[in-house]
């Protein structure tokens, strides 16, 4: 075996065998350097220089990613942000991944309490940050009036609640008119509204403070959300 599958099978036994996604350098190379060097069947004298550079190198290749704390974790697997107390910087790359889960939490606990708002902190982040800070209809920019929007409601899809892609950053005032079935969006992104209004303050509000839709940065919301939102909401 070479020693790229060496260590890449070492981090996954490492990982399940503690139970945590946090890999710390020198704890890894203490419990499997031995097992690595079997594996290769090494005979160099340096083996923990040559599994310190493998590291590296699977960072660079998107395999771990190297947190500011000072541990790697693997970038393969899902992260529950209910599971581990985990830094900003992991959360928001399990989101930019795809791959941050919100279990449901089972008891009050103010830990699981507490890491879920980290989860959803590190969501609106990269939500804001994919629609540069502002709204996606409006020209709102306070960062105070913004929102992380869910399309599909948090009951409905548990698996989609960390998804880049079934989020929308909203001004508070647009939040409440998707959430409640005001506007919706065809399969072109183009919004689709009740009609007739009854309130004449929201067809004030959809005729001269709302625009087209402003794609992303990156993530596109996913057509199988906004699909789903439209017949949720019967328009």
């Amino acid at each position: 075996m070479n020693w790229h599958n060496a260590v890449e099978a070492a981090l996954n036994r490492f990982s399940k065998r503690n139970s945590t996604i946090k890999i710390e350098r020198e704890k890894f190379l203490h419990e499997e350097l031995s097992n690595i060097v079997s594996a290769t069947e090494s005979r160099g004298q340096t083996p923990s220089q040559t599994a310190s550079r493998v590291l590296q190198e699977l960072r660079d290749e998107g395999f771990l990613f190297f947190s500011s704390r000072g541990f790697y974790t693997l970038n393969q697997v899902s992260i529950d942000v209910v599971a581990e107390d985990l830094p900003d910087d992991v959360l928001e790359n399990a989101v930019d991944g795809g791959r941050l889960a919100f279990s449901d939490v089972q008891t009050s606990s103010d830990v699981a309490s507490g890491r879920v708002r980290r989860g959803m902190g590190a969501l609106r982040s990269r939500t804001l940050l994919n629609y540069r800070g502002c709204c996606a209809v409006c020209d709102i920019k306070d960062s105070g009036l913004l929102v992380t929007s869910h399309i599909a409601r948090w009951a409905d899809r548990p698996e989609a609640r960390g998804l880049l892609s079934n989020t929308i950053c909203f001004c508070t005032f647009h939040d409440k008119l998707f959430e409640n079935g005001y506007f919706a969006m065809s399969h072109d992104f183009d919004l689709v509204w009740r009609a007739p209004q009854l309130s004449r303050a929201i067809d004030i509000w959809q005729r001269k403070c709302t625009g087209t839709f402003r794609a992303p940065t990156t993530v596109q919301p996913d057509l199988t959300f906004i699909n789903e939102h439209r017949q949720r909401v019967a328009l």
